[in-house]
């Protein structure tokens, strides 16, 4: 059962769809406060007053933020997704424009993308808010500190991949910079002066920092994983660039972590970063340019840099300095008077193997990590296992076959509709990315186990370090049995193949099809002949759900699980329209745009009479017919991807012999075997 709490911000008082006996109570500002918002005295007179929907997102992105520090999920030791890592959330929050913020399109689009992000189920009541803060409570101008305006707004962490972001915006290009940092603590600001401070020294313009402290009061947190941060930060970022006139955010984070590959078993989901996946960029462009009210893009310009490259670039600008002065430890709180790496999490592990790989080792010093990468002893289970399963994965990409990586691989395909290119050309680019990552790890490999072949001979290496771990896991390697062989390839072929599907037909050419709820239905359909499938007891056995929906003409439609089902089932068709009209928008394609529009708003209408907005399921005679024409557009979805690769198979799958309707049929006419 997933974790459900109701969480009360500021003054609100409405009621919440459902009872939750003591809700979570966030406040801001004056008595009571448990939640902290400080801005920096920032000296520029560049900046417009915020408008009062900005102020609003402030709000929200920081009562989002506190109440994922303040709602736990699974223990760190539940390596697997338990039943209370997702949890569902029900805000109550006071806003200044409460019929903006109200709109279904625009409560549609915050949801979908903190959802997306956490893997947790978001929902949102807004308010009026009688007695707001002034703006002067949320930035704070005090006087000329740049030279010009900025012509970009960057978010900076002080991270590594964001260091080098603005090392390529202000030495590369030589621009004119403000860069939005959130500060959890006072601990992290030393550091980021310094950075600024050796950017400067290089800069045709002094880069203008706008950090802002936001945490909860000591004591209160009980969840580290953090996953909602990057809606926070990007939601800062997009606050001061209206503030300052822009209409662009850009975020750094190299394309590994960015497309969220799981380099270790339990480092999946939302439990590796989505911070910046190409998913969460199309959902935060779409959301700050339907609430700010005019065309605002959110963009990740190292999404095709592997983090070695990352390094790279800040070695070509000649800022080599600055990496020793950058932190991307996930554990700030285990960092050691100078040691600011634990060197076991997976960010230290990604950090140091970049390093060694761009042949950056003395500008950060192996004695920065409390754990060696090569040498140091790992104590426990888990860092053991999750090192030698990252080598052991970059072993296998860098000679993985497209059909075995994406079926292996799922969640690297899930970015593939969101890269602006045909899903076969961004998949070559994302398989490409990850081989060169993995060639660079096991360049990294082979180069520290030959210089330390003398000590691994004489026994002088840890048994858990990097070294011992693989050239030991390569010597009881060879009294293994040998994996199973990959069960073959049938004439016809529609199967699961990790988290994605491989597909054949009439002998032809095996490919890949993507992850989606009509790749679902259409298996099946596949997989019951000649046998009508109510397009309700699809959806169920889609979502796991078998039998929970009643489509009676007096009832409800759904119960909660299965509406989360529903829900779910359009999101994706949701951000495949918003990404097409956006797209017409950019090519003056008005014929495009109007259509897209046009469904966008009946899906988002339909999202909120089936009550995947919050409130009661409708009862309407008609419900049967909104839920057809869902499951249809998603089979019809689907065939037309298979069309991209074999227009054969998609014709096989086209009337008389698939139809939709009511109850979605296959009838092939005559018998034909599929490998499911």
């Amino acid at each position: 059962m997933a974790t459900e709490r109701a969480i009360r911000c500021g003054q609100a008082r409405g009621q919440f769809t459902f009872t939750d006996p003591c809700p979570l109570r966030l406040r801001m500002w004056g008595e009571g406060w448990n939640v902290r918002y400080v801005p920096d005295d920032i000296r520029s007179r560049l900046y417009r007053d915020p408008a009062p929907e900005v102020l609003d997102l402030i709000d929200v992105a920081t009562y989002v933020y506190a109440a994922d520090r303040m709602v736990g999920r699974g223990s760190p030791a539940d390596v697997r997704f338990g039943p209370n890592w997702r949890r569902r959330l029900c805000f109550r929050v006071p806003v200044r424009k409460p019929d903006l913020w109200g709109q279904p399109a625009v409560r549609q689009d915050l949801e979908a993308v903190l959802s997306f992000m956490s893997e947790d189920t978001y929902e949102f009541e807004f308010e009026h808010y009688s007695d707001p803060p002034a703006a002067q409570r949320y930035m704070v101008f005090t006087g000329p500190g740049a030279d010009r305006e900025p012509d970009e707004v960057v978010l900076f962490s002080g991270g590594l991949d964001s260091v080098a972001g603005a090392v390529r915006e202000v030495v590369a290009e030589r621009k004119s910079v403000a860069l939005v940092g959130h500060r959890p603590s006072g601990a992290v600001a030393p550091r980021q002066a310094e950075l600024i401070r050796l950017l400067s020294a290089r800069a045709a313009h002094r880069p203008l920092l706008l950090p802002v402290r936001v945490n909860i009061r000591r004591g209160l947190g009980r969840e580290s994983t953090q996953r909602s941060r990057t809606f926070l930060y990007a939601s800062l970022g997009a606050a001061f660039a209206a503030a300052l006139g822009r209409d662009r955010l850009r975020f750094y984070e190299n394309g590994i972590t960015s497309h969220n590959f799981p380099l270790a078993g339990s480092v999946v989901g939302a439990r590796a970063s989505r911070s910046t996946h190409p998913r969460v960029i199309a959902g935060l462009t779409r959301f700050f340019t339907r609430l700010i009210g005019r065309s605002f893009t959110v963009e990740n310009p190292f999404q095709t840099f592997t983090k070695t490259g990352v390094v790279r670039e800040i070695l070509a600008a000649g800022c080599g300095e600055t990496i020793r002065h950058t932190v991307s430890c996930s554990f700030p709180r285990r960092q050691r008077a100078g040691k600011p790496h634990c060197g076991v999490c997976s960010q230290c592990v990604d950090r140091r193997f970049a390093v060694l790989a761009a042949g950056a080792e003395a500008f950060d010093p192996e004695d920065g990590y409390r754990v060696p990468l090569v040498t140091g002893e790992r104590a426990g289970a888990a860092p053991r296992t999750m090192l030698s399963v990252y080598v052991q994965t970059a072993t296998r990409v860098e000679t993985e076959t497209p059909v075995g990586f994406f079926g292996r691989y799922g969640e690297a395909a899930r970015s593939l509709r969101y890269l602006g290119a045909k899903p076969d050309a961004a998949a070559v680019g994302v398989l490409e990315l990850y081989r060169d990552h993995a060639r660079e790890v096991t360049r990294v490999v082979d180069a520290e186990t030959a210089r330390h072949a003398a000590a691994l001979r004489r026994g002088e290496l840890p048994p858990s370090c990097l070294v011992r771990l693989v050239c030991d896991a390569t010597q009881a390697g060879s009294d293994r049995v040998a994996p199973a062989p990959e069960p073959p390839a049938g004439e016809n072929m529609f199967r699961r193949s990790g988290r994605a599907w491989e597909a054949r037909f009439a002998g032809g050419r095996r490919f890949v099809v993507l992850r989606s709820v009509g790749a679902t239905y259409l298996h099946h359909l596949l997989s019951r002949p000649d046998v009508p499938i109510p397009a309700a007891e699809l959806v169920c056995l889609e979502s796991g759900e078998a039998g929970r929906i009643g489509l009676g003409d007096a009832g409800e439609v759904l119960d909660d699980e299965a509406r989360r089902a529903y829900r779910d089932c359009h999101r994706e068709r949701y951000e495949e329209l918003a990404g097409e009209r956006d797209e017409a928008r950019r090519n003056n394609d008005s014929g495009r745009l109007e259509k897209a529009q046009h469904e966008l708003e009946a899906l988002a209408g339909e999202l909120v009479t089936a009550g995947a907005l919050g409130g009661r399921v409708r009862r309407a005679c008609d419900d049967r017919d909104r839920l057809r024409k869902a499951v249809g557009n998603a089979i019809r979805r689907v065939v037309t991807e298979i069309g991209d690769d074999d227009k054969a198979f998609a014709t096989h799958l086209s009337p008389p012999r698939l139809t939709c309707g009511a109850s979605p049929c296959y009838r092939p006419g005559q018998p034909i075997t599929w490998e499911l």
